[in-house]
């Protein structure tokens, strides 16, 4: 730990540890921790060093098997350097990746009101892009919501299928409290990794030290954590307790009515030491997500200051959107030195998704006054026209994805090699019941997609199927990871992965290579006469390629019929990426510089149209295009302790897709965007302190993300696209800090170890940001995009604290 300018002691990563003048393997973690075997019955010399300072501490003699805390207070220290490295000790090969190591608790305290999540924080990273509050999907460098990787703990999360909106997600699989370490790659990943198209999110939970309780409470729910270790150390646990209910956020929407939105979940890590070279870790998630809406009304202002237009709608009926899921696997590992690591994984996740709704409504269009001189203004002046709806729906889909794999990874003692491998099978198991149907009539004409009719009653996107199909995977990948040149610190890791699908009979392979090197030399510096301290340069550089194969899961099988293309074949990017971290100060003040830019080139698409969270495939390989853009990232602590970031994306994705035209004949779209191409995105995460108060702090989250396409169904996708507008949204948090992590200063930092109360101001500004559009005619027979409005302001308040370390 370490003493920052205020007095508050803080955990310090990246601390070398000698025992007796030699190095341990690896430094201390995000939380100060670390792990070393000394001899028993012998004092020892303990060295540590960081960024030019050390410490030593003479420990012992200990009793065989036992197990000793040494807490080390590290000399307050301004600049930045690289890992030490002493001459002639072998280490690990760097790993070049693409990847972002995120800190989890920054999740705590940034603003929003989807909660404190994980994908809160992804959303603020360079690439990604995402247009709703309400959800925790998100889109990267043009992909899709469904080609993103979630790993925890190794174990791949499946997510929702059937969700249509932000408010009816509810709660991610990723627990905050229970997260230890997160790491995020926006492409060009490694073959240990699996088959997605765009991302790869990788989230390992912790084990507790020692007893420790989390809380957390507001005005839209409430989250509790245990953890814990047995005296002996052989058994660890953590566990969390989550319910959320946003009906207080979901009163800004336009639709009126009775929200009840409920959500819990629980989820708990165990970890059991067999022996010393043998753990058993096992991971379970229950949840439970209802969302109910009974509507009244809803009333929409919309349009231009030339025309100035009003939607309101009288509605009756109900909504219900629920599932039910669990998931649990279980790894045994063998661990019999540190070179050598040997994991058997199994795992199941099943799912109950339940989509029920009969909604009628009335709507009348009306044009507005809007003379600020009027005495009419704001009010309708005349109607355009009125009708008649009803949505219909009783969707039930099932799920059970299980699957048995086995990982390992070996160093050779003396190599700068890093070899990993791994083989596995999947299967699943899918029984959909698909009935919906909606209608439509405007002034006694039944309204069908492409025009009126007045001689006989439609429905409209009338579907009625049931499916029930299985699926056999298997999956393979090895990859090597060599240190090419060690003054450079040039790696190079290279991998294959092959992907077998029963369903459609398709075997892919995936090459995948990176390469990372620093230009300049490293040059030595003697910290004491035994030992050297050795520094690089501020600037590394990336490379990186591969294929990625996407096998279809069933969304992508299922057309707007509800027809099943079993012979649908895997989607392909081929990723080119160049990248630099440069690492430099302002002031006193360490700062990193990220870079990319990148080319994706895109085949086997499976088109699709966006309407909100809800995606619609069309079921075929029809599409290809490409995906280019540029990335970056700087961020720093322009407070001590308080990390910043600003991010900047520029995207241009297109594609072009076969299609048969009014006359039945095939016809090659020009270049079309994608439903994702947005062009620019920006965000900015800043926190601060008050220089007097410093107990007070300050979180401001501004995020901005230019037009995207927004496509209709049937003939108008192979068209230019309607707009959304811009996404524009401020957060702001204020926090006070009723006891500092580590401060045993204040009063009850006897009974916390960390405490504060804050206050959330959600999208500040009042920006109405728009997610869809609900499509409405007039008497003349012109449509109208009446806009979904997202959230608006809310004040929310909220409580943290934890117990134990």
């Amino acid at each position: 730990m370490q003493d920052n300018p205020n007095g508050v002691k803080k955990p310090v990563s990246g601390v070398q540890v000698y025992v007796n003048g030699q190095l341990t393997e690896e430094p201390t973690n995000h939380e100060g921790r670390y792990a070393i075997n000394v001899p028993a019955n012998a004092k020892v010399k303990l060295l540590f060093y960081y960024y030019f300072t050390s410490k030593e501490v003479i420990v012992g003699p200990y009793a065989q098997g036992s197990t000793h805390n040494v807490d080390v207070l590290m000399p307050l220290t301004s600049f930045e350097m690289d890992p030490i490295n002493v001459a002639g000790r072998r280490r690990k090969p760097q790993v070049p990746i693409h990847f972002y190591d995120i800190s989890p608790k920054i999740s705590r305290s940034l603003p929003g009101p989807g909660g404190s999540s994980i994908e809160a924080l992804i959303k603020t990273m360079p690439g990604v892009a995402s247009g709703n509050e309400m959800s925790a999907q998100y889109n990267v460098r043009g992909g899709s919501f469904d080609e993103n990787l979630v790993y925890v703990n190794d174990f791949e999360i499946t997510r929702p299928q059937l969700v249509r909106t932000g408010q009816q997600e509810g709660l991610s699989f990723i627990n905050p409290f229970m997260v230890s370490n997160v790491h995020f790659s926006a492409g060009g990943y490694q073959a240990r990794y699996g088959d997605k198209m765009s991302s790869v999110l990788d989230v390992s939970y912790k084990t507790a030290d020692s007893l420790t309780v989390f809380a957390e409470a507001s005005m839209m729910g409430a989250e509790i954590g245990v953890g814990g270790r047995s005296k002996n150390n052989r058994f660890s646990y953590i566990s969390g307790l989550r319910y959320r209910n946003n009906n207080y956020v979901l009163g800004t929407l336009d639709v009126q009515g009775q929200y009840n939105p409920q959500f819990l979940d629980f989820q708990s890590l165990m970890v059991y030491h067999l022996s010393k070279e043998w753990r058993l870790e096992w991971l379970a998630n229950v949840a439970q997500n209802r969302f109910q809406l009974t509507p009244v009304s809803q009333e929409t202002s919309f349009g231009t200051i030339q025309a100035a237009l009003k939607l309101f709608v009288g509605m009756a009926g109900n909504e219900i959107m629920e599932y039910q899921s669990g998931m649990t696997g279980m790894s045994l590992v063998y661990e019999p030195d540190k070179y050598l690591s040997l994991k058997v994984m199994a795992s199941t996740t099943s799912s109950l998704e339940a989509e029920r709704y009969d909604v009628e409504g009335a709507y009348r269009l009306d044009l507005i006054d809007n003379n600020l001189g009027s005495d009419d203004f704001g009010n309708s002046i005349a109607t355009l026209g009125t009708g008649y709806f009803i949505n219909h729906a009783r969707n039930e889909l099932y799920y059970r994805v299980s699957q048995i794999e086995h990982r390992g990874s070996y160093t050779p003692y003396g190599k700068t090699l890093d070899l990993k491998w791994g083989v596995g099978y999947r299967h699943d198991l899918i029984e959909d019941v698909l009935k919906e149907w909606n209608y439509v009539d405007s002034a006694g004409y039944n309204i069908t997609t492409f025009g009126q009719n007045d001689e006989e009653i439609l429905v409209q996107n009338y579907v009625n199927s049931r499916v029930n199909l299985g699926n056999h995977r298997l999956q393979q990948f090895v990859q090597a990871g060599w240190e090419i040149h060690k003054a450079k610190s040039m790696t190079l890791v290279t991998g294959v992965r092959s992907h077998y699908t029963s369903l459609n009979g398709q075997h892919v392979v995936s090459p995948r290579v990176q390469f990372s090197f620093q230009p300049n030399l490293r040059h030595n510096i003697r910290a004491s006469k035994d030992s050297i301290l050795t520094l690089k340069k501020d600037i590394e550089w990336r490379f990186s390629a591969g294929y990625y194969y996407q096998p279809p899961f069933y969304r992508e099988m299922r057309d707007f019929d509800g027809r099943i293309n079993t012979q649908l074949k895997a989607q392909r990017a081929l990723h080119v990426i160049a990248g630099s971290d440069y690492r430099f100060k302002m002031g006193d003040k360490p700062f990193k510089l990220m870079t990319e830019v990148y080319y994706k080139d895109l085949d086997n698409l499976v088109p699709y149209v966006l309407d909100n969270m809800r995606i619609r495939y069309y079921a075929n390989n029809h599409s290809r295009g490409y995906a280019s853009g540029f990335d970056a990232r700087i961020n720093g602590e322009f407070v001590d302790n308080l990390e910043s970031w600003f991010t900047f994306s520029m995207l241009k994705t297109s594609e072009k897709i076969l299609y048969v035209n009014e006359f039945g004949e095939e016809v090659l779209s020009d270049y079309l965007r994608r439903p994702t191409d947005r062009r620019v995105s920006m965000s900015i995460m800043i926190q601060d302190r008050m220089p007097k108060f410093p107990n007070f702090r300050g979180n401001l989250n501004l995020v901005y993300g230019a037009p995207m396409p927004y496509f209709l169904p049937g003939p108008f996708r192979y068209k230019d696209a309607f707009r959304i507008p811009p996404y524009r949204r401020v957060d702001a948090g204020f926090n006070y800090m009723l006891v500092n992590e580590g401060d045993k200063s204040s009063r009850l930092s006897k009974y916390f170890s960390e405490a504060w109360v804050g206050l959330e101001v959600f999208n500040m500004l009042g920006i109405n940001n728009v997610i869809s559009y609900l499509w409405v005619r007039d008497l003349a027979g012109t449509m109208y995009g009446v806009p979904n409005f997202l959230t608006n302001t809310r004040v929310n308040i909220k409580f943290f604290a934890t117990i134990g370390s």
